[in-house]
């Protein structure tokens, strides 16, 4: 009996030692506090948001120093606010280098879906540095920043309108479920503006039409940002024990498959200087079929470019709808800005005559944007952070976007406030206050640096586009019993949010 206790202690003992040593933070940088590690596993726990989380756990220790250490994703990382030590990691990529999920979150269903698995030859332009990320520019940028064609998102926007009409006609009074809706449509844009693929788009446009590329990212999407994987995803190599997560590679596998499948061309000349040339289908296609890229790297690229291209812009939507329903005298007050205008012009319209309408779409990305908190710099070498924060080398680095975005002293007492005006009333004040903003990493919903957005025009142009035509054909008010609540994990926009569209 003896011996049985031993021998139970002894291996309680070598399973709660492992643990203490992931689970106690590290004793550097010791000039920032520890997040206790059991907050990250509050989502898993108990029905909160991101909000909540940061509200009662994160923001007083991070605005205070400026960072924190936080557990995530299986170890402790640091996370950085104050827009000074973010723009010193965006400047010094030397030291604080890019690092994808196959490195910091090896055989996760993330590193899968996303590209850059740790057992293939392949990685995207988010995630590669050097050489190879120069390469994936060269082919990929052209397609993003070409000149878009106004006239297929003024048409998709349109449908969108029908859409919310037909919805709210059947529903009454009731509030209805926008984020399925919008992702239909901010794919339908991408596919029709930087794919080249029209009638795919038409195809997603149509609520009575089942494509199977986006009832296959709906059901993957379910399995990916679980607060339990994403803290452990050491748990995603369990596939043989744990059922979901060996759906959710196989649902890698079918929507990667299909992408490619539906959006690169399988045939065709190599590219010459024509009217496909910044077409990003057919650039992908002539850097695969030249060698460029192996078959890996065109679909880790593919993947990325198609979720951040079409997620985000989604995002953007359904938080900018929740904000302008949540404060009706914005909403208001932009629709009087715009009252006099024709939607039949749009394509012609200069948006610098709508200053307005640019400082809300800023003002929502400032408050709202869809990536919160982004991890992915590995510290190559010992490093001073700011002067006085000593990080280890190895570390993992990132910064909290939704706190920077609100910094108190940047933006002043009312950064949590939803204030357009903040960004100026003409043209040129906007402007002028948002690269600064940019420049100096106080808002960074489109990142930094070398590193920016490609898309980020592009994001805009929907905006401006999908707000103007909306806002002169409905008001909009939450769901009354709709819970105002954001997402536990993952991507942060309202979870869930039903509106109730009014005709004008």
């Amino acid at each position: 009996m003896i011996m049985m206790s031993t021998w139970a202690c002894l291996i309680i003992f070598a399973l709660i030692i492992p643990l203490l040593f992931v689970f106690t933070p590290p004793r550097h940088p010791r000039e920032i506090p520890s997040v206790p590690f059991w907050v990250t596993l509050l989502p898993v726990l108990f029905d909160v948001d991101q909000q909540q989380i940061f509200e009662q756990y994160i923001a007083t220790r991070l605005y205070r120093h400026g960072a924190i250490k936080l557990f995530f994703a299986g170890q402790w990382n640091i996370i950085v606010e104050r827009p000074e030590f973010i723009s010193e990691v965006l400047k010094r990529e030397q030291i604080y280098n890019k690092s994808g999920n196959q490195k910091k979150i090896p055989h996760s269903v993330l590193a899968d879906f996303l590209g850059d698995h740790v057992l293939a030859a392949g990685s995207n332009i988010i995630s590669a540095r050097g050489e190879e990320w120069r390469c994936y520019r060269t082919i990929i940028k052209p397609g993003l920043q070409k000149v878009i064609d106004t006239k297929r998102i003024i048409d998709n926007t349109r449908k969108l309108r029908e859409t919310f009409r037909q919805m709210q006609g059947k529903s009454i009074q009731k509030g209805i479920p926008i984020q399925e809706i919008l992702q239909r449509y901010s794919s339908a844009n991408l596919l029709c503006c930087i794919f080249d693929c029209p009638e795919l788009g038409s195809q997603m446009m149509s609520m009575e039409h089942d494509v199977l590329l986006h009832t296959t990212q709906l059901t993957l999407k379910r399995y990916l940002f679980r607060p339990i994987f994403m803290n452990f995803p050491v748990l995603d190599r369990l596939a043989s024990v744990i059922p979901s997560r060996a759906k959710a590679r196989r649902l890698i596998r079918q929507f990667s498959e299909l992408l490619q499948a539906e959006v690169i061309p399988s045939s065709g000349k190599k590219l010459q200087n024509g009217e496909n040339a910044n077409c990003l289908g057919d650039r992908l296609r002539s850097a695969w079929r030249d060698g460029t890229l192996n078959t890996k790297q065109l679909r880790d690229n593919l993947n990325v470019l198609y979720v951040a291209g079409q997620e985000n812009p989604q995002l953007l939507m359904v938080s900018s709808l929740y904000l302008l329903g949540k404060h009706s005298e914005i909403q208001e007050y932009l629709r009087e800005k715009i009252k006099d205008l024709s939607i039949s012009n749009l394509d012609d319209l200069d948006w610098r005559s709508l200053p307005y309408l640019t400082a809300t779409i800023l003002e929502c990305l400032r408050l709202l944007p869809p990536i919160s908190q982004l991890v992915n710099r590995h510290v190559a070498e010992p490093a001073c952070l700011g002067g006085r924060m000593h990080i280890p080398r190895g570390t993992y680095i990132g910064y909290n976007s939704y706190a920077t975005n609100r910094d108190p002293v940047a933006w002043g007492p009312d950064a949590n406030d939803f204030r357009p005006e903040r960004w100026g009333s003409t043209d040129e004040q906007i402007s002028r206050k948002y690269r600064s903003a940019k420049a100096r990493a106080e808002f960074i919903s489109f990142h930094g640096g070398s590193r920016a957005c490609l898309g980020e025009k592009f994001a805009l142009l929907q905006m401006r586009i999908s707000l103007f035509v909306l806002a002169r054909a409905f008001r909009w008010e939450l769901d009354p019993e709709w819970k105002d609540q954001m997402t536990p994990a993952g991507p942060l926009h309202p979870r869930g949010v039903r509106l109730v569209f009014k005709k004008l």
